[in-house]
């Protein structure tokens, strides 16, 4: 078993969204694991590490889970690592509502319920 170390626990999750590259163009992105505190995705370029960037993630509703909600959010890269055909790219939520803050909580701590 390993040991989590970071301050905010991440779950797994498949989860979409789109990221604004440094030359304005809009690249689609998959949701790997989230946190209260930021997300780790795959993308088809690299991101600027310790650069702000604007996304958008589709996160479904904690109750109904066909709903999704569309989050606009701004965040700040921490690593991007080259993984196969695709970059995983690790960020922290710089502006995000707090609803949004919120909606990610529950989920983290209902799976966290569910998945000791």
């Amino acid at each position: 078993m390993a040991l989590e170390l970071r301050r905010s626990p991440r779950i797994n999750v498949t989860w979409r969204g789109a990221f604004r590259a440094a030359d304005g163009s809009i690249l689609p992105i998959k949701v790997i694991n989230i946190s209260d505190s930021g997300i780790l995705f795959q993308c088809p370029q690299p991101a600027a590490i310790t650069r702000d960037y604007q996304m958008m993630l589709e996160i479904p509703h904690i109750d109904h889970i066909r709903e999704m909600y569309k989050v606009p959010c701004k965040v700040h890269v921490l690593h991007c690592i080259l993984s196969g055909d695709f970059f995983r790219v690790g960020v922290k939520f710089v502006e995000i509502s707090e609803l949004h803050r919120d909606l990610l909580a529950a989920w983290v701590s209902l799976t966290s319920k569910l998945d000791p």
